[in-house]
């Protein structure tokens, strides 16, 4: 019961930050509290009132509710796509790399560390103008590099372009706390007990090091939804972050962060559940 009560409270100060801050850019452009307050009192009064929602597209009046949900999952999908290959990759070749020599993990990090410098719009772009020449050269056209109308729907383009930094992100701190975790003395001891080197770094150093990596995940997870915004414009998605930048109003903005983050606020919490319960640290803590 106590967990429930934490979780709630953690989703409504949640829900509150995000009203507070669709509220911002009014407040720095007009420099007025008393209406900025004012306005956070009406984007309250409308996301509590989400079934009345309308939104304005291309002049008319429209129900929030009545269009959003196709798009939502859309977006949704291609965020839990995106998020899930490039954790579970990184994972792959980090126990791949930490069974490597010192030098070589050296120059991965390095690369690495290049690597996470690059701008999101020159990933997006390298991305397509892959695809392009994949098709010039063989013939093969890969995926589209762009939707073609609301109904359209393309999925590999998107999650390539939202995965490629986090992966990054996730591969180099991988490495870092695993190769953290392995100078230990527990280790030591296991491999000096006839352990092989794999099964305890699977077994034993993953699940030492996935409370850390799962905290930093939360960062990287903001980090592609506002990175949600750029690829579908720049790829045509008609997904949730359509009506963010069609209809640019602090109600519409606090109400599509809202449905993003709440599904992922969710599995998180099971995660943490999870990490508590059965990792060493989560016991002892």
């Amino acid at each position: 019961m106590r967990i429930i009560k934490k979780l709630v409270l953690q989703l409504l100060l949640t829900m509150i930050s995000i009203i507070l801050i669709s509220g911002l850019p009014g407040l720095i452009m007009n420099k007025d509290v008393s209406a900025y307050v004012d306005k956070i009192a009406a984007v309250s009064l409308e996301v509590l009132r989400l079934d009345k929602m309308i939104y304005f597209n291309q002049g008319s009046e429209r129900l929030f509710l009545e269009d959003i949900w196709g798009p939502y999952f859309y977006s949704l999908s291609i965020l839990f796509g995106a998020l899930c290959i490039a954790f579970c990759s990184a994972q792959i070749l980090t126990w791949g790399t930490l069974l490597l020599p010192i030098f070589i993990r050296r120059i991965i990090k390095n690369v690495l560390t290049f690597l996470e410098s690059m701008p999101d719009l020159l990933v997006f772009a390298l991305v397509q103008m892959g695809i392009v020449l994949i098709y010039k050269k063989t013939g093969l056209l890969v995926s589209n590099v762009a939707a073609l109308g609301a109904e359209s729907r393309i999925y590999l383009v998107p999650i390539a372009c939202l995965m490629i930094l986090p992966f990054v992100y996730f591969y180099k701190m991988m490495i870092l706390m695993t190769e953290e975790e392995m100078s230990k003395q527990y280790v030591e001891t296991s491999l000096a007990k006839g352990m092989r080197r794999l099964y305890v770094l699977v077994v034993h150093v993953t699940r030492n090091t996935s409370e850390g990596i799962f905290h930093f995940s939360k960062s990287v997870l903001w980090f592609m939804i506002s990175n949600l915004l750029l690829v579908e414009i720049i790829f045509n998605i008609h997904g949730i972050t359509h009506y963010m930048y069609h209809d640019f109003r602090p109600e519409m903005l606090a109400a599509c962060l809202i449905l993003l983050v709440i599904p992922f606020f969710l599995v998180y919490a099971a995660m943490e559940w999870i990490i508590m319960r059965f990792t060493v640290r989560g016991r002892t803590l």
